[in-house]
């Protein structure tokens, strides 16, 4: 299979299986990318998501990214197109049947139960990521202090990721 195909397959099933938003998508982006392909590395497919949240969309855009360091402007144009088919998909089917089912008790019952588990799978994903993201104690303060802001929503995931770029910016000078 040459390269494109496999950027379409992989981001296809990640687009398909990557229920509850771009978050959740980041576990199945990283097993794929780095541990299945070994196309990055932890700390590149790291930076892959960082340069994701830093940009304008959702976090399905660091497939533009992966696609391009695997196979330059196409690879990125493929992946691209992989990752959001399905939802594309997805919300014509449910422009077309939810909105006639929704206020049912099956559909509630399963959406109910789909919602825990879309937070473990989100949860699990901030928990590896930050792994990969603490070299040192300040890194640590940044995590706990970011997460506590972004849960008790006083201050917008904007205004988040500026500062943590500035605290970032103004250790690398520090710790010369």
């Amino acid at each position: 299979m040459n390269i494109f195909n496999e950027l379409a397959v992989s981001f296809l099933k990640i687009g398909f299986f990557g229920f509850g938003g771009g978050f959740a998508m980041i576990p199945l982006m990283q097993s794929a990318v780095v541990h299945q392909t070994g196309w990055l590395s932890a700390s590149q497919f790291g930076a892959a998501i960082a340069l994701g949240q830093v940009t304008p969309g959702p976090v399905a855009i660091s497939a533009t990214f992966i696609g391009y360091k695997v196979a330059g402007i196409v690879g990125a144009v493929v992946a691209t197109a992989a990752i959001f088919t399905p939802s594309l998909i997805c919300m014509y089917l449910l422009e077309k049947f939810y909105l006639k089912v929704r206020g049912k008790e099956m559909t509630q019952a399963i959406m109910h139960g789909v919602l825990p588990v879309v937070a473990a799978i989100i949860l699990t994903a901030a928990i590896s990521l930050g792994k990969q993201s603490m070299h040192s104690l300040w890194q640590s303060g940044v995590i706990v202090a970011v997460a506590g802001l972004a849960i008790s929503r006083r201050v917008s995931y904007g205004l988040l990721v500026m500062g943590s770029m500035a605290v970032g910016i103004v250790m690398a000078f520090v710790m010369r």
